[in-house]
């Protein structure tokens, strides 16, 4: 954890390590929970799902573990939390599939319901995401047999169900994908687009201004766009310093995005008041 204006090389105010806290080498996700101040950390290896204190430091033990053959949690990727419906949603790339349980979930417990199936289009699915506001669920899946993109379900959609979007295709820009967030009260999904893999060709054999040779980017859509759009908005470029953004974060209320590169190996902030455009009175 670091201060929210961190800068540089200064160091976090607190760490949470150590063999107690039940962490190891792979997590690919983590998110924060503002209402019960808890932290949720999705461990790849372990099949398992990790809810902290926000104030835990040091070798500090989890104060729940989601894990068992009733989850059905195979590999989870990425995690995130649903205050308004008390949900936490599971993602997993092994699975194919997208989980939800209670958020106070512990133990050995079943999902309360799953996405998963030929219809769903999912494969490695690498973020997840709700929009409360209009009880939508965004999903980030990569597959290098199908569809690389941002796919949008029914919060409530159970089973082998057809996404109702799918944002994807070479004007979007997306060849491979990271974690996704939403902005509910603008309406906007933000997604971190790690572009590293083979580039997309238009139809008359022009190549995409998105080619595999650029770097990554974050990029905004709004949460009815569906089929091959390109973003509204986008971060990136050298003055980024953004690479392969493996990760997005939202602070509306400071106009801040944040992005976690996998090259750098560093945080990036952005002050963005163009995407957070204050309420109409």
């Amino acid at each position: 954890m670091f201060a929210r204006l961190a800068n540089g090389n200064d160091g976090p105010v607190r760490v949470i390590e150590g063999q107690g806290t039940k962490l190891s080498r792979t997590m690919h996700g983590i998110a924060y929970d503002s209402v019960h101040d808890e932290i949720i950390v999705p461990v790849h290896l372990a099949g398992a799902v990790l809810v902290f204190r926000a104030g835990a430091t040091g070798e500090e033990a989890p104060i729940r573990i989601i894990q068992g053959p009733h989850t059905h949690i195979l590999r989870p990727e990425t995690v995130n939390v649903d205050v308004k419906n008390n949900e936490i949603v599971v993602g997993e790339d092994v699975g194919q599939d997208v989980m939800f349980f209670p958020r106070e979930a512990k133990g050995d417990v079943a999902p309360l319901r799953m996405i998963r199936g030929p219809k769903t289009g999912l494969d490695e699915v690498r973020g997840v995401t709700v929009d409360p506001v209009r009880n939508l669920l965004v999903v980030s899946s990569r597959s290098g047999k199908g569809t690389t993109g941002v796919f949008i379900f029914n919060r409530t959609d159970n089973g082998d169900v057809a996404p109702r979007a799918i944002i994807a295709g070479p004007k979007s820009g997306i060849i491979r994908i990271r974690q996704v967030e939403v902005d509910p009260e603008r309406g906007k999904i933000f997604v971190a687009v790690k572009n590293n893999v083979e580039s997309y060709k238009f139809a008359d054999a022009s190549p995409s201004p998105w080619s595999s040779d650029k770097p990554g980017f974050i990029g905004v859509w709004d949460i009815n766009d569906n089929g091959d759009v390109p973003p509204r908005g986008v971060i990136k470029g050298p003055a980024s310093e953004m690479v392969w953004p493996a990760g997005v974060a939202l602070d509306p209320g400071d106009r801040e995005v944040y992005t976690i590169d996998s090259v750098s190996n560093g945080m990036h902030s952005y002050y963005m008041p163009e995407f957070f455009p204050a309420k109409k009175q």
